[in-house]
């Protein structure tokens, strides 16, 4: 069953429950090319890309929060039911962004192809192309990272592709009615990656708000991609210029803490910015509420702001250095509440006492609380430039065993050692496993709750230990992977489900 979405908002494509989330069209009553005929309708259309990011799908809240709650570095604790089954892996229970982020792209294609004949300037057109290759690869790579299995932990048995690549603008009904894609191999997903982006940075401005695509953003996406692909030379190559820039800096023992609490975080290179309060995802699905249930930082009372619905596992605080009694012998609301021992590492500070305004209090974390002034209007940093330090690291030590030999090895632990300087802690002298383990174990205190922990996981084809909920998950099973929507196999000879859907 195919329909005909007709809405007025410029070039923003949509789906309906009973409709192919392939079978784009745009949600428009006028033809999309004199749509896009002026300057001040593209620049409305990119920035409507931009504002697609901030989807619950996206980065308001699950590739955050749900890739999380999947991996080992919290649990649920069903204040609100929210999460308990992704929490769980249960099959089904899984990142949704399939028809989000087909939904922007074919934007992002509606876009590149007006831009030629568009009466913008030449610096305008090279602008708006960097930029929308730029988002058209960052949301391909979260899709492909996503519904296949990543090839530096391949499960070829299982493989069934990567994810449909398609650049050209699905434009009428027609086009989309006869529109039967295949999904293109991983190889073919990643080449592409790495294609757009080498095509998008010549094209973005050095320096701006980090709101917008920079070529430092770029490199960082790149130094990502590359790093999922196994490229370790590229992922130096491009971590190592993306640090050079002074988009974003480092933060430091001092102001590691104090950097979350700012609108804009010192160390973004690239950040979904929530602008107004129109764009308040809410008290039930925001990132705030999500973690917490605090009203204000370091005042937890019997009154809420949200519901705290995943927090820190004790075997996670414990990595911190942060310790506390026993979560089940709380004091009532009037007493006062049990002090929290923290230690050196500084990003232990960011978890807290939360409320038991909706049940058992919890320690909860609290990188996303209203930096923006407003409860639940977060900024989402995508990048930052400690990751930088991290992909060059890991890179490095990889090149360490085949290419590099001691030198890179040596150069992957003095990142080790700037990061744990950076947050508190004395340098290590690690060689050998030793040292990759400790990169990993830095991933894992630097991003918890931001969404990289699953995708690390998965790329290092580690299985997933949770306790205290045993339900581990093995890297080998099906439920690493999501189903691609239904309406989307329906129909389509061409399209392979995941395996067990």
């Amino acid at each position: 069953m195919k329909k005909i979405l007709i809405l007025t908002t410029i070039i923003f494509i949509g789906f309906t429950s009973c409709k192919k989330q392939l079978d784009i069209d745009p949600r428009q009553s006028i033809d999309f090319n004199s749509a896009l005929s002026s300057v001040d309708a593209i620049n409305a259309a990119v920035n409507s890309v931009y504002g697609g990011l901030k989807s619950t799908a996206l980065y308001g809240r699950d590739l955050l929060a749900v890739s999380d709650a999947m991996a080992d570095v919290g649990f649920a604790n069903n204040k609100s039911g929210r999460l308990v089954g992704e929490n769980r892996n249960n099959l089904g229970a899984h990142l949704v962004l399939w028809g989000t982020a087909y939904s922007l792209i074919n934007e992002c294609n509606l876009i590149l192809a007006a831009i030629p004949t568009s009466p913008g300037t030449p610096a305008q057109k090279s602008s708006w192309e960097g930029q929308m290759r730029f988002l058209r690869a960052l949301l391909y790579f979260e899709l492909v990272k996503t519904y296949a299995y990543i090839p530096t932990a391949d499960i070829p048995a299982q493989n069934r592709g990567g994810v449909v690549i398609k650049t050209d603008p699905t434009n009428s009904a027609t086009n989309a009615a006869n529109y039967f894609p295949k999904r293109a191999t991983v190889a073919e997903c990643y080449n592409f990656l790495k294609t757009e982006l080498n095509a998008a940075i010549p094209l973005l401005p050095a320096s701006g708000s980090v709101a917008l695509a920079t070529q430092t953003a770029g490199r960082a996406l790149l130094s990502r991609v590359a790093l999922y692909n196994g490229d370790w030379s590229i992922a130096v190559t491009e971590s190592t210029a993306a640090l050079a820039t002074s988009v974003g800096a480092l933060t430091t023992a001092a102001t590691y803490v104090s950097g979350w609490r700012q609108s804009i975080h010192p160390e973004s290179i690239f950040e979904i910015r929530y602008a107004t309060v129109a764009e308040n995802v809410g008290v039930n699905t925001s990132l705030q509420t999500t973690y917490t249930g605090l009203a204000a930082i370091g005042s937890p009372t019997t009154t809420g702001g949200g519901f705290g619905d995943f927090v820190p596992t004790n075997t996670l605080l414990t990595e911190y250095q942060v310790s506390y009694p026993n979560i089940a012998t709380f004091p009532a609301p009037a007493a006062s509440f049990p002090s929290i021992t923290y230690g050196a590492d500084v990003r232990g500070q960011l978890f807290e006492w939360g409320t038991n305004f909706r049940g058992t209090r919890f320690v909860e974390c609290t990188k996303f609380f209203g930096k923006n002034g407003q409860i639940n209007l977060d900024n989402v940093p995508v990048f930052r430039k400690s990751e930088l330090l991290l992909n060059r690291a890991e890179a490095n030590y990889r090149l360490s065993l085949s290419t590099g030999g001691a030198t890179a090895e040596t150069a992957a632990l003095a990142d080790v050692n700037t990061l744990r300087s950076n947050r508190g802690l004395p340098a290590v002298t690690l060689t050998g496993t030793a040292l990759f383990d400790e990169i990993i174990q830095q991933r894992r205190l630097e991003f918890a709750f931001e969404g990289h922990r699953f995708f690390d996981l998965k790329r290092l084809g580690r299985d997933i230990i949770k306790t205290p909920l045993n339900s581990n998950l093995l890297a080998t099973d099906i439920r690493m992977l999501p189903a691609i929507p239904q309406g989307d196999i329906d129909g389509n000879p061409n399209m392979l489900q995941n395996q067990g859907y």
